[in-house]
């Protein structure tokens, strides 16, 4: 009885192994093919800001806006402000801000801004207001 790993008698790789070491071999090109792609086949863009609203409850004696940041940028952005504004009839009416630590290249991140008023009754206007280079 031979050995584990051992050749069989005739001193040549089993099928198997040749089957083993050619699928071993893809899956090293592809990975290094798709490091390669994202390394130099497309151009870095700058952060590409996104705010949208989720969901609005009520928060103790105000209002909760819940919001998403999409970047959808190929870098990180570190330090986004999100600012919320509720006008009624072409004038301000309140405004909210905050800062996200970071949203890595294609993702997103959650947040809230808080409201005295209620922000159904007004017209919200959701905005990222700049970001630092991490």
């Amino acid at each position: 009885m031979s050995e584990p790993g051992e050749r069989r008698g005739n001193g040549k790789p089993s099928r198997w192994e040749w089957v083993a070491a050619a699928v071993s071999t893809a899956m090293v090109v592809a990975v290094v093919g798709y490091l390669l792609y994202q390394a130099v086949g497309k151009p870095n863009t700058p952060p590409l800001l996104h705010v949208r609203a989720d969901s609005v409850l009520r928060a103790g004696d105000g209002w909760l806006v819940q919001f998403r940041v999409d970047n959808r940028g190929r870098t990180t952005a570190a330090g986004v402000g999100v600012e919320g504004t509720l006008r009624q009839g072409g004038g301000e009416v309140e405004k909210s801000e905050t800062t996200i630590d970071y949203v890595p290249s294609r993702s997103h991140r959650t947040g809230g801004l808080y409201f005295t008023r209620d922000p159904g009754r007004h017209t919200l206007e959701l905005r990222p207001t700049g970001y630092d280079d991490p």
